[in-house]
């Protein structure tokens, strides 16, 4: 009897333990997501300070007369084209990018051609490409009529989880996910090829990069593009978009002249790439994405000083990746 009663015991003193180690270890693991995700928020709001300043005309008078050793490398204009900026935090790590809308692609304005030319160069061939381009048109446009790879609502509604196409125009990037052709790899990140058929050193190229609905048209800011957007839209060899980023880390380009002076090896290309190619464009819009380590999230802010804060969210997105 009495061993009985000190193996039931036992059992329950084991099971006891076992919760309460259960119990630390959620405890553990909601405190480390909370500090993650405040890492995350205050890299965010240091973003939208920048962005403030960067719109400041005092500020901007103020950084136009100083000289570039005068000015300490933390209080320098951030650059909007993507970089990746640090945070050290207690206990967690903020990183932030910011992308300026300006240096990216109209989806509801772009034109087929500029759209097929864009998939061949993540590697779209053949049928893939055109039920890719075509779904896109036919997503938007306001009819039912079919593209010859394209797909309307008898396609969508056969799906699984039907739904409608939309037949307007997109009111977020994410919507492309939709349309049927876009992959979650096409969207989140696809590596591009080079001429040898190897995966090219900037890493994953995604459409979410390239396309915005705040964009201006099919033409892009060359002072605020991506890597990726110049290497895709523009069509640059990887070692003139190096040079390009570099060169604008001093100051942002004022014409072609400026560019071809400041990038010579550029000089080949200019045919091809000014119809595409804009100056210094105002646009308010910036996409502002941060992490705390693997806690993610991201929105698009509009900097308007007509705003009681200066800014405004106008799309949020927690752990979208």
């Amino acid at each position: 009897m009495v061993l009985w009663v000190v193996t039931i015991l036992s059992v329950v003193v084991l099971e006891f333990c076992y919760a309460m180690r259960t119990e630390v270890n959620i405890t553990r693991n909601y405190q480390e997501e909370l500090r993650l995700y405040a890492a995350a928020r205050g890299s965010s709001q240091r973003a939208i300070a920048e962005l403030i300043l960067k719109h400041d005309p005092r500020m901007q008078q103020l950084r136009k007369t100083a000289k570039e050793e005068e000015i300490p490398p933390e209080n320098r204009e951030w650059v909007t084209d993507g970089r990746e900026y640090r945070f050290p935090f207690e206990g967690a790590e903020g990183a932030v990018r910011v992308l300026g809308e300006a240096g990216k692609l109209n989806i509801n304005r772009v034109s087929d051609a500029t759209l097929r030319k864009i998939m061949n160069t993540l590697g779209l061939e053949g049928e893939a490409r055109d039920i890719a381009v075509d779904s896109i048109l036919d997503w938007r446009d306001p009819d039912d009529f079919i593209r010859v790879n394209g797909a309307e609502n008898e396609y969508y509604q056969s799906l699984k989880e039907p739904y409608d196409c939309k037949n307007g125009n997109f009111d977020s990037v994410e919507e492309l996910l939709l349309v049927r052709g876009i992959t979650p790899e096409l969207f989140y990140g696809k590596k591009i090829k080079g001429k040898e058929g190897e995966a090219g050193e900037e890493g994953a190229v995604a459409l979410r990069d390239l396309f915005s609905i705040y964009a201006a048209g099919e033409q892009i800011d060359i002072n605020s593009a991506s890597l990726p957007a110049l290497r895709v839209i523009l069509g640059l060899p990887l070692e003139v978009c190096r040079l390009i980023l570099k060169a604008r880390e001093e100051r942002g380009f004022q014409n072609f002249q400026d560019l071809v002076q400041r990038v010579p090896e550029i000089a080949p290309f200019l045919t091809g790439i000014q119809r595409l190619v804009l100056f210094g464009v105002v646009n308010p819009y910036y996409t502002v994405e941060a992490r705390g380590k693997s806690k993610e999230g991201g929105m698009v802010v509009k900097v308007d000083f007509r705003e009681k804060d200066g800014y405004k969210i106008v799309q949020w997105l927690d752990s979208f990746l």
